[in-house]
């Protein structure tokens, strides 16, 4: 089974992740429950025998794992007959994020009359029969997390199918020339993909027992860092080459440097963020001027929709720009939110931006963004050329 990190949003095979543990060791099942989110939920830690000393295995673990597999075999159902459209839809439209079960309260009203989205949710699926809710109230957390995981990986899949190749180096080459750094971040979900289509390359080995027993990884992480060693030795020669071609083909009226970006007004610096995106795969829209509610344009992929509050600034950005991502993402109902800007945060902004989950694009960030527009204007700028040859 593949996992999602809620941590580090990164993807693995492993029970733990190795790149928050940064250890092989599996933690203990309440640690991982907390941090893993699995693709399928028949792989939840609650639907797994727990050991509990050779003689009480010995006398009671057939029935237990018998009573599981019932409990298991009910919840996928109605998973199943839920799904589409209450789950699915929950999830792209509630303004809150994801929380712990403590978070919510005993079925059914309340003196106080105070109620979050989430209750109200639960309530919904309740009457509608998945009473398995009330017993195990953080199981509408799992399975909303497995739901927006499986939204994710039905967009990368999407992608990715555009980029096999009959031989694994063109197929990575293919795939991390258009995603950028986010291989590192989704090798775990591109490996999936082939073993869930049966595309196979000789390089690549899956455990096939990995389908059938909880806690087997798909791929031995051995195996899976000397993948990730390999896009890297390709994500280099990327580089190298973009390097060499951009200095052949350099065209200083029509490359845009930061100096460029400094000397934008607000509105400029809007519509070159759109202009951005665009370029690097993204679809945008553009917000009204006023009463946006913090909002200055929304990108979408993957099936994510992200809210950008776009700060042009000589100054640090503190505060208030992170707080109007926010505000904007919970208006809009969006997934993700994001500040870009050419200057750099305080630390209070940093820190309110990682307690609420904003992305923070800085100077350096955004060099990166305009490194990838580049690019693509050098491309263009290597293809005119070409044609004028063949001319």
């Amino acid at each position: 089974m593949i996992y999602q990190c809620n941590g580090c949003n990164r993807t693995t095979f492993e029970t733990a992740c190795p790149w928050c543990n940064n250890s092989q060791i599996s933690p203990p099942a309440e640690v991982r429950v907390q941090h893993l989110t699995p693709l399928d939920p028949s792989y939840y830690p609650d639907f797994q025998y727990q050991s509990k000393g050779l003689i009480k295995d010995f006398l009671g673990k057939k029935k237990e794992q018998a009573q599981l597999t019932d409990l298991l075999n009910s919840v996928l159902r109605k998973y199943s007959q839920l799904r589409q459209p209450y789950f699915t839809n929950f999830i792209h439209t509630t303004r809150e994020t994801a929380s712990g079960a403590s978070d919510i309260g005993v079925p059914g009203p309340r003196l106080d009359g105070a109620y979050t989205e989430r209750e109200l949710f639960r309530e919904v699926l309740i009457r509608k029969g998945f009473d398995e809710l009330e017993g195990l109230p953080s199981l509408l957390d799992k399975l909303l997390l497995t739901t927006a995981f499986n939204s994710s990986y039905l967009g990368f899949s999407r992608e990715l199918s555009r980029h096999i190749r009959p031989d694994l180096t063109q197929t990575l080459r293919s795939w991390i020339d258009e995603a950028g750094t986010t291989f590192r971040s989704d090798l775990a979900l591109f490996y999936y993909y082939l073993w869930e289509n049966d595309i196979s390359y000789p390089s690549v080995q899956f455990n096939p027992q990995a389908n059938a027993n909880a806690g087997t990884p798909l791929m031995l992480l051995p195996a899976f860092r000397s993948g990730l060693s390999l896009c890297e030795s390709i994500y280099f020669d990327i580089l190298v080459e973009r390097l060499g071609s951009q200095l052949e083909h350099f065209n200083p009226n029509r490359f845009i440097t930061m100096y460029l970006v400094d000397a934008m007004d607000g509105f400029q610096f809007e519509a070159f963020l759109v202009e951005i995106f665009q370029t690097i795969g993204f679809d945008v829209k553009e917000t009204k001027k006023t009463a946006d509610q913090g909002a200055d344009l929304f990108v979408s992929r993957f099936g994510k929709n992200m809210v950008i509050q776009a700060k042009n600034y000589t100054g640090a950005v503190g505060n208030a720009a992170v707080q109007q991502a926010i505000s904007a993402k919970a208006f809009y109902g969006c997934d993700e939110a994001m500040v870009v800007t050419n200057s750099y945060y305080t630390k209070s902004a940093k820190e309110l931006a990682t307690t609420a989950g904003v992305r923070l694009i800085d100077r350096e960030g955004l060099q990166s963004y305009l490194d990838d527009y580049n690019q693509k204007l050098i491309e263009v700028f290597q293809a005119e050329a070409e044609e004028e040859h063949a001319v």
